[in-house]
Order: structure tokens, then C-alpha cells, then sequence
């Protein structure tokens, strides 16, 4: 047997070795070493055909060429009639069908009907960056396959998504504050959404296409937090805030005005210093007793002049104690009494889970020992500190710079709650809806940036019903995925699918092309 008939077998064996790595390679991303295999399976492939150039010829003119022509025709044929049903039919008519198991990609009959009424052009934008973070880039994938579903479902809606790291301008002219928010335009209204959630979006859409402006009023009279004022422990940013969700704040003055107004959403009371006169606080109990919404914002002080609002508080199933909250660990540069407190699972805070806030100076705000019937009493948030880390100094005459170590029995327990919120049950009628903080510093112009802004205006949304307008059961992945792979579990199935079957295929291939090439020799 002459070398050539030795050589050329093995240049066409390394010219089929070399491609398949080289596809491999391919499609692990691994440029380098598919250049390089390319270039070895061209070289291999060129070695052979020249020192058996007329079997190489004759494999093309030969019957089972041709045979592999005709094959290669239909393939081509059965792809192009393929490519022209999808690109023609399906786009003419745009039928699509949902096949999973939990309908991840149909809407809601809830939003179809929404959508149905959509008379007025919506422009959607979405800030997604192009982040590493695996959930920022799954809620991504997921806002861009939801999006779609809402502009293919209305021609009113159209979608666009910006990088918020490149284009400034539209950050600045919505002020987004976050990477992965979401925003609803039309005309001059907006509405901001920070989750990737279908009943978030409805109700954004819901907000614009009703043309209704609800109105916040702010207490005013007893030195508290002025919507006016530009200073850093003003509220002025507040108000601007709302004027962007679509509210209108105004002013209420028991002096000027005998009762809250009809039109009142919400009443908000924002760091008073001075007590509340019994008329007033009778007026306060008689709004929340018709489905009224209160926001209460309280400051620990040594004299507690608002003592009537712990105690209209109280009946409400809220304990409000006239302490100043510590924590020597989780705490903010303004020292231990400015804690970091942990968010507790509700609607408020559904997107803060893990965001830290500090609250700077803040009482104690936890649920009643005795909480009415018909009322529905949470925290909101609580210190992470254990005993002796984390406590609420009751003697607030003799806190200095280093507060003094929890005393057992007079001081409040950790964890400390610092904000509640009360509802009544759906078993009745009333829908009287309260927030109170032990903190009004951290919605004042100095702190109302990013976090904290959206922590106030999730609790606006929530007291005045315009969190969530149409209900829309979520859909829970957990339930229908799989368990997760570790990297060695990972590494076994890539090296089996990718490397092991096809070199077995292959292998079997080679040894019976052999025996058959041994059996005709």
C-alpha cells in the first residue's frame, strides 16, 4: 500500500476533527479557537483533495452526489416555503398562540378589556440598562416581551427602551431615578412604574386614560413640613413629586376651613410640633370614619405635644411611643440614630426589599398589644439589630452623641418598628386606609432622592387606592421552575451534549466506515 493511500485517510480524518471542534467552538464563543480549527480543516481538507484529487472529483459527479443534491434541494425548498409562511401569512395576520403552561405571553382579560377603551395616544419608554445583574437583565427580557404584548393589543401604545447610562436628556426630562423603570406618557401626563408587574402597568395605563386628578391635603397651622418651602427641611419636593403622579397637593387650615374637604383623598400630617386642638382632632377622627386616608408623619421630642394624635392612633391599633430609635451597627454617617431598618413584606414596600433608607431621628411606631376588629395592623419596617445593638431610648433628655445602653424594661425592645400601616378587612363596608412613620425627615427636601422618594410615593399610591386599580392575579415562576444547576452540574451536561455524544457519534461512524471499506477492499 503506497503512503498516499496512508496519508490522504488521515488529513481527511483531521480536516473532520478539526471542523467539528472548530463548530463547537463556535457556538461556545470561543473566537479564537474556531479562527484557529477553521483554518487546520481548510488545510486538511486542501491536503486531501489534492493527494486524492480524482476520488474528490469523482464524489461530486458520482450517483450518491447527486442523490445528496436532490436532498440538499428539498431542505432548501421545505425552509423557503417556511420562511414565506412566517414572513407572509404570519405577518399579514399576526395569529400567534400561547402554549405555556402558565400563559407567560397573554394578557389578562383584564387588560384586554383596558386596552379596548385606549382612545388617546401612549408613548411607553423603558429605562433598562444593559447591567451584568442577572435579575435586572431577567426583568428586562420580561418588560420587553409584557411591552410587546401591550402594543400588538392596542396601536395607541407604542414602546421604546433607553439605556439610561447613554441617554441623559430623556433621564433628566422624566427624572428617573432608577435603572429599570418604566414609564407611561400622555400629553402632558406621566406615570411611573418601578416593577415589571402586568397590574403596575394596566393600573399606570388606567391612571392616564381617566383624566381624574386626585387631591392631597396637607395640615397646616401647628409648624409643621410646608409644601412651599425650599429649604432643606421643606417639603417642596413632595409636592413636585405629586404634581408628576398626577395629584394635586393643597393646603388645609382647621382655621380657615370648618371641615376636611369632600374632595380630600388623602390628608396628610407632616412633622407637627404643636398640639392639635380637640376640635381638630374630632374633625381628623370624623374623615377617617367615612373611608378617610390619613398619612401621619411624627418626630420624637421631650415634651410629645402630640399627645392626642398617639391617642386617635391608638384606637386605630397603632402604638406610637415617645422614644428615639438606635442602632449602633446598622446605622447611617449621621451616627447611631439614624438606623438602616429592615422592610417587612406589603405592597408599600414591594420593590425596597433589600434598599436601604436611613431614618434620621425617629420614634417607635409598632402595632397595638389590642388591635380592634376589622382591622388589619402591619409594620412596615423594623431594625435588624438585637439587644443591646438596636433598642428605643425612652429617656431622650440624656441621649447625647453616644446613646446610653438599653435599659430592660423602660426602653422599647428591638427589633424596633419605626412605620404601620392599618387597613379594615374586607368584610365590611369602610376602607379607612392609615400610614404612620416615626420619621418626617426622610421626605424633606435634603433626603427625597431616589429610594426615599419612591418609598413616599408607594405610600401615596397605597392610601389612596392607586396602587393597583384592577386586580390581576401575579403569575408565580417559582411553582413551574426547575431546580437551579451547580456549576459542576452545569459543566458535566455542557461537556456530554457538546463534546462526548458527538465524538461517540462520530467515533461509530469512523469504525464502520472502516469495516465497510475493509469489506469491499
Amino acid at each position: 500500500m503506497s503512503s498516499k493511500n496512508i496519508t490522504a485517510p488521515l488529513f481527511g480524518l483531521l480536516a473532520l476533527i478539526f471542523g467539528f471542534v472548530a463548530l463547537a467552538s463556535f457556538f461556545l464563543g470561543a473566537r479564537p479557537a474556531f479562527a484557529v480549527c477553521l483554518l487546520l480543516c481548510i488545510a486538511s481538507l486542501g491536503i486531501f483533495a489534492r493527494l486524492r484529487f480524482a476520488d474528490f472529483v469523482n464524489f461530486f459527479v458520482s450517483r450518491q452526489a447527486r442523490y445528496g443534491a436532490n436532498v440538499a434541494m428539498s431542505i432548501l425548498g421545505v425552509i423557503g416555503i417556511a420562511v414565506f409562511v412566517n414572513v407572509i401569512v404570519a405577518q399579514r395576520f399576526d395569529k400567534r398562540a400561547d402554549l405555556t403552561t402558565l400563559q407567560l405571553y397573554t394578557l389578562s382579560e383584564q387588560t384586554k378589556n383596558v386596552l379596548n377603551t385606549v382612545d388617546k395616544e401612549i408613548q411607553v419608554t423603558a429605562f433598562f440598562s444593559d447591567s451584568d445583574n442577572s435579575q435586572l437583565a431577567r426583568e428586562a427580557a420580561r418588560a420587553k416581551e409584557m411591552l410587546a404584548l401591550y402594543a400588538n393589543e392596542s396601536e395607541a401604545i407604542t414602546v421604546a427602551f433607553v439605556n439610561p447610562y447613554i441617554d441623559r436628556l430623556l433621564v433628566d426630562k422624566y427624572g428617573i431615578q432608577r435603572d429599570g423603570t418604566t414609564v407611561f406618557e400622555s400629553g402632558d401626563r406621566t406615570e411611573k412604574v418601578s416593577t415589571v408587574d402586568e397590574q403596575k402597568f394596566t393600573s399606570a395605563i388606567l391612571k392616564l386614560i381617566r383624566n381624574q386628578t386626585k387631591k392631597v391635603y396637607f395640615l397646616t397651622g401647628h409648624e409643621e413640613r410646608g409644601i412651599d418651602d425650599r429649604t432643606p427641611i421643606g417639603y417642596s419636593e413632595v409636592k413636585a413629586e405629586l404634581e408628576n403622579q398626577n395629584y394635586a397637593a393643597r393646603l388645609f387650615s382647621p382655621l380657615i376651613q370648618p371641615s376636611i374637604p369632600a374632595d380630600c383623598a388623602m390628608l396628610v400630617i407632616a412633622g407637627p410640633k404643636a398640639p392639635l386642638t380637640r376640635e381638630e382632632l374630632k374633625m381628623i377622627s370624623e374623615y377617617l370614619a367615612r373611608n378617610g386616608k390619613l398619612l401621619l408623619l411624627l418626630e420624637p421630642s421631650t415634651d410629645d405635644a402630640n399627645q392626642r394624635l398617639v391617642q386617635l392612633m391608638r384606637r386605630w391599633g397603632i402604638e406610637v411611643r415617645n422614644d428615639l430609635v438606635v442602632d449602633l451597627v446598622h446605622s447611617g454617617t449621621s451616627g447611631p440614630t439614624a438606623p438602616f431598618p429592615e422592610f417587612a413584606q406589603h405592597e408599600i414596600t414591594r420593590a425596597l426589599q433589600g434598599v436601604g433608607i436611613p431614618f434620621l431621628g425617629t420614634r417607635s411606631v409598632t402595632p397595638a398589644a389590642e388591635i380592634p376588629e376589622r382591622l388589619k395592623v402591619k409594620s412596615l419596617a423594623k431594625t435588624v439589630g438585637e439587644t443591646r445593638v438596636s433598642w428605643g431610648e425612652t429617656e431622650l433628655n440624656r441621649v447625647e452623641l453616644t446613646p446610653r445602653a438599653y435599659t430592660p424594661g423602660v426602653d422599647t425592645p428591638p427589633p424596633v418598628s419605626i412605620a404601620v400601616a392599618v387597613e379594615q378587612t374586607e368584610d365590611t363596608n369602610q376602607n379607612t386606609r392609615i400610614v404612620v412613620f416615626g420619621d418626617s425627615d426622610f421626605a424633606s427636601n435634603t433626603f427625597f432622592r431616589t429610594a426615599n422618594r419612591e418609598l413616599f410615593v408607594a405610600t401615596i399610591n397605597w392610601l389612596t387606592l392607586e396602587a393597583d386599580l384592577v386586580a390581576i392575579s401575579p403569575i408565580d415562576l417559582q411553582q413551574q421552575a426547575l431546580r437551579q444547576l451547580s456549576a459542576q452540574e452545569a459543566g458535566l451536561v455542557q461537556i456530554l451534549s457538546v463534546f462526548l455524544i458527538p465524538v461517540a457519534v462520530f467515533i461509530a461512524g469512523i469504525i464502520v466506515w472502516w469495516q465497510r471499506r475493509g469489506g469491499t477492499a
